[in-house]
Order: C-alpha cells, then sequence, then structure tokens
C-alpha cells in the first residue's frame, strides 16, 4: 500500500461534500484509506495524525482541494479519484439552478437574490468570518461547521440577535425549516409541531414519531449542541422560543437539550413561564418540578417527549410494553449460552448511547464506555470491551479523517465481527439513522457481517442476539419499512425506538444473570 495525492488548485468544496466524497472514496475496491477536503492547517493535522501526510499534500494552500489514500496502486487511485468526482458531478447535475456555485457570500447573494438563508459549512476557523458576511447581507444561517471556538460561537449568535436573525449552530445537524430538511435532516411532513433542540438526533426522533403518527413539523431549529453552555448563554434557544412562538404556523412547542448550564437554565425557564403557546420540555437530568413550575409539560426522554407532543392532538405512538419486552427477553434469555452473560452496544452518536446507557444501568449495573455515564466506567481502550459496554462510534477517536457514522457507516462495522466473536457477548446493539446525504443503504452494508457473526457463533454453540433500530421516516429515501425489514429478514429483532431496544437488551442480560444465580 502507498499513498497518492491528488491536488485541484482553487477549487472548493464545503465541509457536507466533505463528508460525502470521503465517504464514497473510502468504499472504492483497493482503497485502505482515504480523505477528501480542503488543504487547511487542520486538514493537514487529521491527514498527519492518520499517517496520509504526503509531500504533495504540505505543499498545498488553503485554497486547495486533495483527495489522499493509502491504496494498494495507482490505479486502484484513480479508478477511486473518478467515482469522487462522478458522484460529485452528478450530484450538481441532478441540482438543477440549485448546483451552482459562487466564490463568495456576496456573489451567492447577487446571484440569489430570493434567498434569506445562508448554510455555512468551512472549517471551523473560518466559520466566524463568513456567518459575518451573510449576517450582514441579512441571511439568517445555519452552521454546520464544528470544532468552532466558543468564542467565535457567541460572537455570531449575538451579532444574529442585533440584527434580528437566526443563527443555527456551530455543529448544527439538524434543521427543517419551511418544509425543506436541511443539513442532515430527516424528510418530515408538515405539522403544527415546532422543535428547538440541541440534539439533532433528539430533534429527528420527536419528529420522525410524529411524522409516522400522521402529523408534522411547521420548523426544527438546531441551536447546535454548546448553545445551552454558559459560555455561549443559551441565545438561539431564547430566539428560537420566540421564533416558534411569532410563527403561524407553529401551535406547539418542543424544546429538547441536554442538561443547560447552570446560568442559562433560570433564563431560558422564565423565557418558557412567558410563552403563550403550550411548551413541552426535555431538559435531560432537570427536575420536574423545576420545568413543571413554568406551566410548561415536563418530559422524561426523548420517546416520552414524542409521546407528548402526540397526546396535545389526540395521538399515540404504539410502542412495545414492558409486558411485551419482558416475554421476548425471557425466551431469549433461555437460548443463551453458559459464557454468555453481557450486552455490547455500537451506536452512531452520543445521544443514543447515553440514552441506552441510562436505560441498561439500572437492570444491569455498570455500563463501560468511551464516554461514560461515570468517570470510573471509563473503557481504558476503546477498540476492548469490559463486560457490559457501550462505544460511541461517532467519537474523534473513530472519525478522525472519516466521516461520521450517519454518513459512512464503515466507521462501526469492525465492531460487528469483534463484538460477535467475543464468547460472553450475549447482546449486539445498535442504531441506524437515516439522512439524507448519508448513505442509501446503511442497513444492507452492515448485513454480510451481521449474517457472518450469526453463523460464527451458531458454529460455536451460541445463540448470538441483535437488537437493532432505525431512526427515519417513511418519506426518507432509504425506504424506512425496508430498512427494517432487511433487520428482521437478518434474524435481527427491531423496536420501535432506541429507548426500547436498550430495555430489551437490558431485560435479556438481567435474565441471564438471574438464570446463572440460580443455576439454571
Amino acid at each position: 500500500m502507498e499513498i497518492y495525492t491528488k491536488v485541484e488548485a482553487g477549487r472548493y468544496i464545503d465541509s457536507l461534500e466533505t463528508l460525502f466524497s470521503s465517504s464514497v472514496l473510502n468504499e472504492q475496491p483497493g482503497i485502505e484509506m482515504g480523505y477528501v477536503g480542503m488543504a487547511t492547517a487542520a486538514f493537514k493535522d487529521v491527514v498527519a495524525e492518520i499517517g496520509l501526510m504526503s509531500d504533495a499534500l504540505a505543499a498545498c494552500g488553503d485554497g486547495d482541494y486533495v483527495i489522499v489514500a493509502r491504496a494498494e496502486s495507482s490505479r486502484a487511485f484513480e479508478a477511486a479519484v473518478c467515482a469522487v468526482k462522478q458522484n460529485s458531478t452528478t450530484a450538481q447535475e441532478e441540482g438543477g439552478d440549485a448546483s451552482r456555485s459562487y466564490a463568495t457570500v456576496k456573489a451567492a447573494e447577487e446571484g440569489c437574490p430570493g434567498a434569506n438563508l445562508c448554510s455555512v459549512a468551512v472549517p471551523g476557523e473560518y466559520a466566524l468570518a463568513e456567518v459575518k458576511k451573510a449576517l450582514n447581507a441579512g441571511l439568517h444561517c445555519v452552521v454546520f461547521s464544528n470544532n468552532v471556538p466558543l468564542s467565535d460561537e457567541r460572537e455570531m449568535k449575538e451579532m444574529a440577535r442585533e440584527k434580528g436573525l437566526l443563527c443555527m449552530g456551530p455543529d448544527c445537524g439538524v434543521a427543517n425549516i419551511n418544509g425543506a430538511a436541511l443539513v442532515l435532516a430527516s424528510v418530515n411532513a408538515r405539522g403544527p409541531f415546532g422543535i428547538c433542540g440541541a440534539s439533532g438526533t433528539g430533534i429527528q426522533h420527536v419528529a420522525a414519531m410524529l411524522h409516522e403518527m400522521g402529523t408534522g413539523v411547521s420548523q426544527t431549529i438546531g441551536t447546535g449542541g454548546n448553545d445551552m453552555k454558559n459560555e455561549v448563554g443559551g441565545i438561539m434557544m431564547l430566539m428560537g422560543i420566540d421564533a416558534l412562538e411569532a410563527d403561524h404556523e407553529t401551535k406547539y412547542i418542543a424544546l429538547i437539550s441536554r442538561k443547560p448550564g447552570d446560568e442559562v437554565l433560570p433564563r431560558v425557564l422564565e423565557r418558557v413561564r412567558r410563552c403563550k403557546k403550550p411548551v413541552v420540555v426535555l431538559f435531560m437530568g432537570c427536575d420536574r418540578a423545576q420545568i413543571e413550575e413554568t406551566g410548561a409539560i415536563y418530559a422524561a426522554d426523548l420517546d416520552d417527549c414524542g409521546q407528548k407532543c402526540l397526546a396535545l392532538v389526540g395521538k399515540h405512538y404504539p410502542l412495545e410494553s414492558d409486558e411485551e419486552l419482558a416475554a421476548l427477553a425471557a425466551q431469549q434469555a433461555q437460548l443463551l449460552g453458559r459464557e454468555q452473560k453481557y450486552v455490547r452496544g455500537a451506536f452512531s452518536g452520543g445521544t443514543y448511547m447515553d440514552e441506552a446507557m441510562q436505560t441498561l444501568a439500572p437492570k444491569i449495573g455498570k455500563v463501560y464506555s468511551n464516554k461514560p455515564l461515570r468517570p470510573e466506567w471509563m473503557l481504558p481502550d476503546s477498540q476492548v470491551s469490559v463486560e457490559n459496554t457501550c462505544i460511541d462510534y461517532g467519537e474523534e477517536e473513530f472519525t478522525l479523517g472519516r466521516p461520521h457514522p450517519a454518513i459512512d457507516p464503515g466507521v462501526r462495522q469492525p465492531a460487528i465481527l469483534r463484538e460477535g466473536s467475543d464468547p460472553e457477548t450475549a447482546v449486539i446493539l445498535l442504531d441506524y439513522i437515516l439522512t439524507p446525504p448519508g448513505h442509501m443503504d446503511p442497513v444492507g452494508y452492515s448485513l454480510a457481517d451481521i449474517r457472518a457473526t450469526k453463523q460464527q457463533a451458531k458454529a460455536a454453540s451460541r445463540h448470538l442476539i441483535f437488537i437493532a433500530t432505525v431512526l427515519g421516516t417513511t418519506a426518507d429515501l432509504q425506504n424506512l419499512p425496508a430498512q427494517e425489514q432487511k433487520l428482521r429478514d437478518a434474524g435481527v429483532l427491531v423496536c420501535s425506538t432506541n429507548a426500547r431496544a436498550a430495555a430489551l437488551a437490558g431485560e435479556i442480560v438481567r435474565l441471564k444473570k438471574e438464570r446463572d444465580e440460580h443455576g439454571l
């Protein structure tokens, strides 16, 4: 394997296309590892860290577009480059007028005089400058860029507030404005619910529940994951509430975030108190009384948030009952071998992993992780599971030089075979997230390994249990029902939500431990 580099001076691609193109590159035959992007200092640091630096790349400037890979031959590399370009060209051709590109925000503003929103997906060190240009042009912003300093985030949001414009992000992965699914958002039906959240997966989860029950969203506003920290001040969350309250199509409001900073929480709760529309609040880790004394409707978790929203329009999402899960768990636990006793979770991101661990811990005790619930449960090595373990494959240790698992399912692929080969593994817990720019068949990508792992276990007289959920809607390009059916056809237990899947996994492991203790 050798390192090959392709440079195109002066060509620009944004962060979203970087993710997509890198995913395409890494799927090509003969490519061990590759990366696509602009040759900024941050890009070079990442490439150097993953061992792909070359003299040609080192000589590049910030304005140069680079494809770099470790490949088995120059022919394999050139074929991979062609695949990357073909996919990029196809996307442009299918985009029609929307695919026109401009060198500057000003040129784009002049070329699209009717536009009122700018999507910013540049390397984090350049985000503030570009957002300022867009705000000065009178454009709302959705900022996908990550690794933006908190001081820069506060500055851009304060400027947006002064101008009466929304600044969604940085690190905003999900937004749906007036029916347009932006960044990584699923396709959702329109409806009376406005959602403002600091968790993209959380927004997707509640919006999907609404969609599947025949209602939908008016707007979903992603604040970015750092907005509710004291350093940023909850500026976008507060402006989001203002915007949704003023929006005539929004009849109900849902707010979603991990626990806000101590300085931010009172300000946001006071704004909720003054809101004239019904508000459902999921602030993970906050006391129920704190929420309810504002007059808001308290939600304990993502499922509960969706159900509380649906109750406002007389609907209910059909989740598996505790009794149904208990019966299924008892049936599955009886099939496990004597050595099998642990659950191993391989997750696409932190929100669902955190939810799963919160569900598992009361049933089975310690859950080790690369992002644990408690410091003493930290894994020494993320590649080596310890007892009950959940891994977030969206963390930088896995995505350095690669797209997020929602874009590139290959990031967590090795986990399936690794965990399945451990004779102590009883359950493998997986999540799949559908998104327009993501892989068109994320379930299909993993099926061969799931089947191989199950066959390997069967040959060793073990019954290996796979449990999975798929987050998306029937309107998503990947076809939610088809993705779920592929899992079922492969012998995977499919649950309606991530929390229900974790509850089933936890009950299986709990019952197995109980049987072992009684010598059954």
